[in-house]
C-alpha cells in the first residue's frame, strides 16, 4: 500500500480546487459506491413516482377540461353532434386506472436502464414512452367504455381520453427530462469516474465531461504511467496514481466507472484494466483508435473471432430524403415566422433604437458544395464592426480560423440580449426559404474563415449549411475548433431526419440553458 501511496501525486493538502472541480481528497474517500445504488433507487422510485403524479395530474386536468367543454356546449356547437355527458364518475374511474398505465409502462420497459450506456436521453427513450402511452390511453378506453356501459357518457369519453393522451405525449417527456437535468447537477447522484489515459484526449474528454454534467459523471482524476507531456498543462491534470494501482484507488475512491482514452500503457496491461474492471462489476468505456473518423452508426461486425468497424457512407442520401429535410425545413420556417413575428419587430425596433444601422446584418458565407451566399442575421454589432476585428485579433479565445471573444466591445447593448437566447439568428429563415440553408446543419463560416478549412474541417461544405447544429447544442462557443470540426463530420457521414429533430429539439434546451452563448 505504501508503494500505491506514493503514486497519488496529490496530497489532500496540496490539491487546489481549480476548472476541473474535483471534490476535497478526504470527502472522496469518505464516498463509497453509493452512487451506483442512489442512481438504481432513482430510477426503480422516483421516476415512476413522478410518472405517477404526471398521470394523476392529467386525469384530472383532463376530465375538468373536459366536463366544462360538455357542459358548457362548446365542443357540441362546434362538432355540431352531442357528446353526452361527463360525471365524476369518469373522474374516480380514470383515476382508478393509473395503476392499470404504470403496468404498461413496465411491459414496455420504460423503466428499463442499461448502465453500460454513457448517455440515456428522454429523446432516447421516447419510442418506448410514446408507445406505451398509445396503448395505455386504449387501456383507460377500454375500461372505462367497460364500467360505464349503460351511462350516457357517450363521446365525452373519447374526448377525455383523447385529451389525457395529449397531456402525456407533452407531461411525461418534459417530466423525466427535468428530473435527469436536476439530478445531473447534484453530486451525489453522478457516477464517480476514472479516466485512464492522461494525454490530450483524456483532457479532452475530461473537458467535455465537465461542460455536459447530463451525462451524470463526476470525474475524480486520471491514471497514466508517467506526469503530463511537454506542452501539455499538468495544472489540469489530476493523476492519481499508474495503472497498476487501479484496484486500490477503485476501492479508494468509490469508482463505478472507467474510461480509458488512450495512454502510454503498454497493451497487455491495458487489457488487465479492462480484465480486472470486469471483475470489480465496474463498467468500462474505451476511447477507440482513430475515433475523429467513427460516429454513432458504425457497424461492429465479426471476422472469425476478429471485430472489425465498418464505418457508413458519407449522407449523400437519395432525392425522397433530400425532399422530406426540404419539407421539414419549410414547415418549420414557416410556423417560426408565424410564431415569432411580434418578436422579430420587436427586436427590430429596439436595435434601430439601440444604435444607428441597419436593422439586419448581411454577410457572404460559405454553403454547399463551397458556394457563396449573403446569410442575414439582426445587427448584433456597431456599424463598421468587422473592420475592427483586425484590432482584436490578439484577445481572440478560440483556436483554428474562427474568431471569437465573450466581452467583444463592438456588441452593443440589445445585441448582447439577442445573442444570449441566439435571437440574432432567427432571420436566417430567409436563408432557408431561399433554399440557401437548412435548419439542422454546420454553421456556415464565413468566407475568409472558410478558405482555411481543408481536409476533415472542408467536409462540412458537403451538406447544407444550417441555423443550428451539433456545434449549437452541444455548446456554442465553447467548443473549441478542433472539436467543432469533429461534430461536422459526424453530422456529414451519419445525417437522419431523425437526427435532425432531435438537434431541433435539443435547441430550445441549449437556448435556455445559454452555454457558449456571447
Amino acid at each position: 500500500m505504501a508503494q500505491t501511496d506514493d503514486h497519488i501525486l496529490a496530497s489532500n493538502d496540496s490539491r487546489r480546487e481549480d476548472k476541473w472541480s474535483f471534490l476535497p481528497y478526504e470527502q472522496e474517500r469518505e464516498i463509497p459506491r453509493r452512487e451506483v445504488q442512489m442512481l438504481r433507487a432513482v430510477h426503480a422510485v422516483v421516476i415512476p413516482l413522478v410518472d405517477m403524479v404526471t398521470l394523476t395530474l392529467a386525469v384530472v386536468v383532463s376530465y375538468l377540461l373536459v366536463k366544462d367543454w360538455v357542459n358548457s356546449g362548446q365542443l357540441e356547437g362546434l362538432l355540431g353532434r352531442s357528446l353526452g355527458v361527463i360525471d365524476i364518475k369518469v373522474l374516480w374511474i380514470g383515476l382508478a386506472t393509473v395503476p392499470l398505465w404504470m403496468l404498461v409502462f413496465v411491459y414496455y420497459g420504460v423503466y428499463r436502464r442499461e448502465t453500460r450506456r454513457l448517455s440515456i436521453s428522454t429523446f432516447d427513450e421516447l419510442p418506448q414512452t410514446i408507445g406505451a402511452i398509445a396503448v395505455g390511453a386504449w387501456v383507460m378506453f377500454s375500461f372505462l367504455a367497460l364500467i360505464s356501459k349503460g351511462s350516457p357518457t357517450g363521446r365525452a369519453l373519447w374526448a377525455f381520453v383523447a385529451v389525457v393522451w395529449l397531456l402525456l405525449m407533452i407531461l411525461v417527456p418534459t417530466g423525466r427530462a427535468l428530473l435527469r437535468v436536476g439530478l445531473s447537477f447534484y453530486n451525489p447522484f453522478r457516477s464517480s469516474t476514472l479516466v485512464v489515459g492522461a494525454g490530450e484526449v483524456g483532457r479532452s474528454l475530461i473537458g467535455r465531461l465537465q461542460r455536459h454534467k447530463e451525462y451524470g459523471l463526476r470525474v475524480v482524476g486520471f491514471l497514466d504511467t508517467s506526469p503530463p507531456g511537454e506542452g501539455e498543462d499538468a495544472s489540469q491534470v489530476e493523476i492519481l496514481g499508474r495503472p497498476s494501482d487501479l484496484m486500490s484507488i477503485v476501492d479508494r475512491f468509490g469508482i463505478s466507472r472507467v474510461i480509458i482514452a488512450f495512454s502510454r500503457t503498454p497493451h497487455p496491461q491495458m487489457l488487465d484494466i479492462i480484465h480486472q474492471c470486469q471483475e470489480m462489476k465496474v463498467d468500462v468505456s474505451v476511447v477507440p483508435r482513430f475515433f475523429e473518423a467513427l460516429s454513432p452508426n458504425v457497424e461492429m461486425e465479426d471476422i472469425e473471432g476478429l471485430p472489425v468497424i465498418s464505418l457508413p457512407r458519407y449522407a449523400r442520401h437519395g432525392r425522397i430524403h433530400r425532399a422530406a429535410k426540404r419539407l421539414i425545413d419549410l414547415l418549420v420556417a414557416s410556423l417560426a415566422t408565424i410564431l415569432l413575428s411580434p418578436v422579430l419587430l420587436l427586436v427590430g425596433t429596439l436595435i434601430k433604437l439601440d444604435s444607428p444601422g441597419t436593422v439586419f446584418f448581411k454577410q457572404e458565407r460559405m454553403g454547399r458544395d463551397r458556394k457563396r451566399f449573403m446569410m442575414y442575421k439582426f445587427r448584433s454589432m456597431k456599424v463598421g464592426a468587422e473592420g475592427e476585428r483586425e484590432l482584436l485579433a490578439d484577445r481572440n479565445e478560440t483556436t483554428g480560423p474562427i474568431f471569437k471573444m465573450k466581452d467583444d466591445p463592438r456588441i452593443t447593448r440589445v445585441g448582447r440580449i439577442i445573442r444570449r437566447f441566439s435571437i440574432d439568428e432567427l432571420p436566417q429563415v430567409i436563408n432557408v426559404f431561399r433554399g440557401e440553408m437548412s435548419i439542422v446543419g454546420p454553421r456556415p463560416l464565413p468566407v475568409h474563415e472558410a478558405e482555411q478549412c481543408t481536409g476533415t474541417a472542408d467536409m462540412r461544405h458537403m451538406v447544407q449549411p444550417g441555423i443550428t447544429g451539433l456545434w449549437q447544442v452541444l455548446g456554442r462557443s465553447d467548443i473549441p475548433f478542433e472539436e467543432m470540426v469533429q461534430l461536422d463530420y459526424l453530422y456529414v457521414t451519419n445525417w437522419t431526419l431523425r437526427w435532425d429533430i432531435k438537434i431541433i429539439l435539443r435547441t430550445f434546451i441549449a437556448i435556455v440553458r445559454k452555454r457558449g452563448a456571447y
